[in-house]
């Protein structure tokens, strides 16, 4: 890793800069410090999979919980030198090219080409000239539609076909009304725009000598509704492009009997865990190993007392963001009381903090289900359980077959009511 990259993962020696360290958010490149690898290292089941010789290009439904490491994970896998040497490998995030909050499967077609010109071209390389005039006539067809949809006028030829792409994603992802009808103008010609994909795909294999390896990242963000018509409704236009393609999804539409139509080829990024079924307290001691790692690489030991370091890992519930948003709830709350290492009520406030956050979204029929759920940490009524599962009330793990909990700062709650 370059020393000035390097420089930006430091072990924090005080509170202040250990909030900065545990920031939820940031996603860690390849080859960070701060990176803990996983007991039986699971992405390497994914990275085993794409490196085997495949008769038609696969479609891999890369799912887990939102903030259990899987964008991290997909960065690792972006730079595996076998993966590089196997791929020209086109890699982006949904968050940052299109709204995730109002998405349908168009949108995602449409930023796979995008994202495959304008990270090819980018990089230096050049397409066929007779594929540029291919893709300049189509740019001319799509721009002339959309004005005569929608007398949308400052959408021009100006630019390039890059500008194209990319003014197209501005409007997809920012104008609502204009989104509308980019997708009412494609829909309709969808062949048209597969097929200039699958034409950017065979230019880039052909001049490169590689396969074309496309990581979307971020497609667990959409609501569940919008997410089930995504990969239930349309899975198999969104398979169509002719290149391997790993898309992130939500752990809840695997929880669904539509799911049958991308369950085989779901690979799953666990949740790390603490304790083992029915026996909550006999721990999972390399579960909590383990995030003690997490931890420890952000910030010295002596910043946080034992007992309050083991009960911010049982908070976290085993997700890597759970755990980082307890930290800096915790660290705050010791900032705030002029301490200078954690203590347990400081992990107490972060779990009454994020318990609250919980009671705003919950309807009184979900506090059945997390019931049942707490008690016997079964999978069952899967009709009950997704959209819980989606809002991290509900966590799943592994243990020889997959089981459940819900969010350890409900204890409380179900406990008492």
């Amino acid at each position: 890793m370059p020393e000035e990259i390097a420089e930006e993962f430091i072990v924090a020696d005080n509170l202040d800069f250990a909030w900065s360290n545990f920031d939820p958010f940031y996603t860690l490149p390849a080859k960070s410090p701060f990176h803990v690898e996983r007991e039986g290292k699971p992405l390497y089941r994914l990275i085993r999979a794409l490196l085997r010789q495949h008769k038609q290009s696969p479609k891999y439904f890369y799912s887990g919980h939102r903030g259990c490491g899987k964008s991290t994970e997909l960065n690792i896998l972006a730079e595996n030198e076998d993966i590089k040497e196997k791929f020209f490998v086109v890699k982006y995030s949904m968050k940052e090219v299109c709204d995730v909050q109002n998405l349908n499967y168009i949108d995602v077609l449409f930023s796979i080409g995008a994202q495959l010109f304008i990270q090819y071209t980018d990089a230096g390389n050049e397409l066929k000239p007779e594929l540029i005039k291919e893709l300049e006539a189509w740019q001319s067809s799509v721009i002339e539609q959309i004005n005569e949809e929608g007398k949308v006028n400052e959408t021009s030829l100006e630019g390039g076909i890059k500008t194209f792409f990319v003014s197209i994603m501005g409007k997809i992802k920012s104008e609502q009304s204009t989104r509308k009808i980019i997708r009412q103008t494609i829909e309709p010609r969808l062949s048209d725009l597969i097929a200039k994909i699958n034409m950017i795909i065979a230019n880039i294999e052909g001049q490169e000598n590689k396969k074309v390896l496309v990581l979307i990242d971020d497609l667990d963000k959409p609501r569940l509704e919008e997410a089930e018509t995504i990969f239930y409704d349309n899975q198999t236009a969104i398979t169509q492009p002719l290149c391997y393609i790993v898309y992130t999804v939500p752990i809840a539409i695997f929880f669904s009997q539509k799911s049958v139509a991308v369950r085989d080829t779901n690979f799953c990024l666990p949740n790390i865990k603490l304790h083992y079924k029915n026996k909550r307290d006999e721990l999972y001691d390399s579960g909590y190993e383990l995030m003690k790692k997490f931890v420890h690489k952000r910030m010295n030991e002596d910043l946080i007392e034992l007992d309050a370091l083991e009960l911010a890992i049982k908070t976290g519930a085993g997700v890597f963001r759970e755990t980082a948003r307890v930290m800096q709830i915790a660290i705050d709350s010791a900032i705030e009381n002029g301490r200078t290492i954690i203590k347990t009520e400081d992990v107490e406030r972060a779990a009454s903090e994020i318990r609250s956050d919980f009671k705003r979204i919950l309807e009184s029929k979900d506090y059945y289900t997390l019931k049942e759920i707490y008690k016997n940490n079964d999978l069952q009524g899967i009709e009950k359980i997704a959209h819980l599962l989606h809002n991290l009330s509900v966590l799943e793990y592994v243990n020889g077959e997959n089981w459940c909990d819900v969010h350890p700062t409900l204890e409380e709650i179900l406990l008492h009511d």
